[in-house]
């Protein structure tokens, strides 16, 4: 045991080429660093006329194309959005409003009033499921309200509607039922009561 710890410095020191300084040299000089050597006979451009001149050099050289285009992937280009169906109906004034209120008390039917905007998050992901309820009811119409739109100021100030995405159902004229916020499972529920009421 007590060979193995005098040997041990001596080993390390070997292993590391280490060499301790002494009280006499205080002073050391740290090697110059080497600079790498150019080739004088390498040319500077290494391309030959005809490959520097060619149109396509400057885009090898950039890294990219003069019409580059960012890649597509596959499902990018398959994706598309389904076309809005028939029965959901853009109201734009006060008057088609009372148009459209007037249709639903004639036709005896289901009429759906979205109201939404489009700075609303909310809006955005009920959007499509309005969509599709339209796309699965062809005989309920859903009339789509926009509440920044200064023609129906009237209209929301009359309903009093001060929070999107609010849907108001309406039969015969008459307001049934409505369901303030993104509450889907309610919008579909009462739509599935009231058709079959």
């Amino acid at each position: 045991m007590r060979g193995n710890s005098l040997f041990r410095p001596f080993l390390l020191r070997r292993s590391l080429n280490f060499r301790p300084f002494s009280s006499s040299s205080s002073s050391f000089t740290i090697p110059p660093i080497r600079t790498p050597k150019t080739d004088s006979s390498r040319p500077e451009n290494p391309y030959p006329d005809y490959v520097r001149d060619h149109p396509a050099f400057a885009d090898y050289l950039s890294g990219y194309p003069r019409s580059f285009e960012p890649p597509k992937f596959g499902f990018e280009a398959e994706i598309e959005e389904p076309p809005v169906p028939p029965n959901v109906v853009m109201v734009n004034s006060d008057e088609e409003f009372e148009a459209a209120l007037n249709k639903t008390e004639g036709e005896s039917q289901l009429g759906i009033f979205y109201f939404t905007n489009k700075g609303c998050v909310p809006c955005r992901f009920i959007g499509p499921v309005m969509e599709e309820l339209a796309r699965r009811n062809p005989h309920v119409t859903t009339y789509k309200m926009d509440t920044e739109a200064k023609e129906l100021a009237g209209t929301v100030e009359k309903l009093g509607i001060t929070t999107v995405p609010t849907v108001h159902f309406f039969v015969d004229g008459e307001k049934k039922d409505e369901v303030i916020g993104s509450d889907v499972a309610r919008i579909v529920l009462t739509t599935r009561d009231l058709m079959d009421g």
